[in-house]
């Protein structure tokens, strides 16, 4: 059974508001979460998480750091869950926070 992702803590980490109704890049946001199974009880809530965590590698934390207080704050949440939706809300709000791979390379 998949537990909802509670992202009220991480949303009170953000202090700003959740938008009323989701742009363009928010509804891609949501779409990839559900594309691969991390649910969430509020979108508003969820959409605000995710750039708690642009905000948060902006401000330097490690990405590591960021998936361990997601999850953290969100006790159902697996560390498995809480690594995808940190990574889908970087792809979505923050790709330059990702790291490049290449196959044939490895990490950049």
């Amino acid at each position: 059974m998949r537990r909802p992702l509670l992202l009220v803590a991480a949303v009170a980490l953000v202090g700003t508001a959740a938008p009323a109704h989701a742009d363009g890049m928010d509804d891609q946001f949501l779409a990839a979460l559900q594309a691969t199974g991390v649910t969430y009880p509020d979108p508003a809530r969820a959409i605000a998480a995710g750039k708690w965590v642009c905000q948060a590698v902006g401000q330097g934390t490690q990405m590591v750091d960021v998936v361990r207080t997601v999850q953290d704050r969100n006790p159902g949440l697996r560390e498995e869950n809480a690594a995808k939706f940190a990574a889908i809300a970087a792809t979505a709000y923050c790709p330059g926070a990702l790291p490049h791979t290449s196959v044939a390379n490895g990490p950049q």
